[in-house]
């Protein structure tokens, strides 16, 4: 019988660096370590949007540190995630993504474990569920830079005599989420135009709302059988952009709102991608708690948006 470790247990008290901090899923995070009570120090170049309790914030670029910071945990999110941003600035993503990592390990003394969030663009396309030893694809800028990130953190981690684990996010969605990304993209699109512009309906992806992500990424922190290895993190369901956009409307309430669909060819971008999540579900326990319609609604409500749809 598996022995699962306790969040609260755990983590109460523990001393976590996050980089990232003021990002999407780093807020997030760092709200419910600070729920937990662990001891957190946010290394970032842009403080959080939020004063919460146990967070010391110390403002770095992470190419450029000049101290040595100590942790039980290293949540390593800071990274230039948009691919298309990577594929016209390259040399910024990889300084960021590759040497923002080197420069980070070789200043910090980690005890416990080092978590880096890695991306399900690092495998080939596919319409079915895709485990973590499937077949890669490392032709886009974002994808090779963390390919080699995952590579640096297990040469360090070997190298430092501390545990790793690697998580390959599919598409986390959920409320804070820049605007540059497809869901929180539609919802504006609804909105402020009453008409929604998709550039391939096609495309087929995976989406996971947010608050499971942070489960998922916490549990195999602190999970003894999550060391030194990876884990995608996804719902394990495939959706297309069209149905994004359509099951988005529906959360407005509004039933006006017309869906264009471009039909464009989107370079460096899978046609398809899909998580198998056995590896994660038989390490800890977790499963996804939201769907997709429940969480466009609650990112529609978050907009401060007066209509909505019933649960």
């Amino acid at each position: 019988m598996r022995v699962l470790p306790n969040l609260n247990k755990e983590l109460r008290g523990a001393k976590v660096i996050v980089t990232g901090a003021s990002g999407f899923i780093g807020l997030n995070l760092v709200r419910v370590l600070s729920a937990l009570g662990a001891q957190i120090t946010v290394i970032d170049r842009m403080q959080p949007s939020e004063r919460l309790p146990n967070v010391q914030f110390e403002w770095a670029d992470l190419r450029h540190l000049d101290k040595v910071y100590e942790a039980d945990y290293l949540i390593h999110l800071a990274a230039i995630t948009n691919a298309g941003f990577a594929e016209r600035y390259p040399l910024d993503t990889f300084e960021v993504n590759v040497l923002g990592t080197v420069n980070l390990l070789n200043h910090v003394r980690v005890n416990k474990r080092v978590l880096f969030p890695s991306t399900a663009l690092v495998y080939k396309a596919s319409s079915t569920p895709i485990n973590e030893e499937a077949e890669t694809d490392l032709s886009s800028v974002y994808a090779l830079s963390k390919n080699v990130g995952e590579q640096v953190v297990k040469f360090h981690c070997q190298r430092m005599e501390v545990p790793h684990t690697i998580v390959r996010f599919f598409n986390i969605f959920g409320p804070g989420q820049l605007p540059m990304y497809i869901v929180p993209q539609v919802l504006s699109q609804i909105r402020e135009n009453h008409h929604v512009e998709i550039r391939n309906g096609s495309v087929m992806r995976d989406l996971l709302f947010v608050e499971d992500c942070i489960d998922a990424v916490l549990k195999l922190s602190i999970t003894p059988t999550a060391e030194n290895s990876e884990f995608n993190i996804g719902s394990g369901h495939i959706v297309s952009i069209s149905d994004v956009a359509k099951a988005a409307v529906e959360a407005s309430g509004f039933d006006d709102v017309e869906i264009t669909d471009l039909e464009e060819f989107i370079q460096f971008s899978p046609t398809a991608i899909i998580a198998d999540i056995d590896k994660v579900q038989s390490t800890i326990d977790w499963s996804p708690k939201t769907n997709l319609r429940q969480g466009l609604k609650r990112m529609w409500d978050a907009m401060g948006n007066g209509k909505a749809s019933g649960d």
